[in-house]
């Protein structure tokens, strides 16, 4: 993943149409949307700096709510993003590795089987593998 400088980020919020609420050491802009919610994020002055994927990725869903191909389209087209965005895709559920694993051994379900479980129902199928007995 491509992350933006911070100089890029900053260049974003001009084309988004994000206003300055107050700066310190970092700038604090905000922007409302159409349907009256208000928008709120801070941009490092670290210029040529580039920003960690982690932190680039709850930028873009928690403080934008863009994907990250519309964030670099108003880059490109320096022109707002469309609002409001199409719902970005939740990330898919999955199980704790330590529970993914004991199915694997303990109740011999192929990864495909257990990608399918809630975590719910993934418990119960280890309790039950669990009390049966050996052979």
């Amino acid at each position: 993943m491509r992350t933006p400088t911070w100089d890029e980020f900053r260049e974003f919020l001009r084309h988004d149409d994000w206003e300055e609420d107050r700066a310190t050491g970092h700038d604090f802009p905000e922007r409302a949307l159409p349907d009256g919610a208000i928008l709120r994020t801070h941009a490092s002055r670290s210029g040529s700096k580039t920003m960690s994927p982690g932190r680039f990725k709850a930028i873009l869903s928690d403080q934008l709510r863009l994907s990250e191909a519309e964030f670099w389209e108003v880059l490109r087209t320096n022109s707002p993003a469309p609002r409001p965005s199409p719902a970005t895709e939740p990330a898919p559920m999955s199980l704790p590795l330590w529970l993914a694993q004991a199915l694997e051994r303990e109740a011999a379900l192929t990864r495909e089987q257990i990608a399918e479980l809630d975590e719910d129902e993934a418990r119960r199928l280890l309790i039950e593998a669990r009390s049966r007995p050996r052979e």
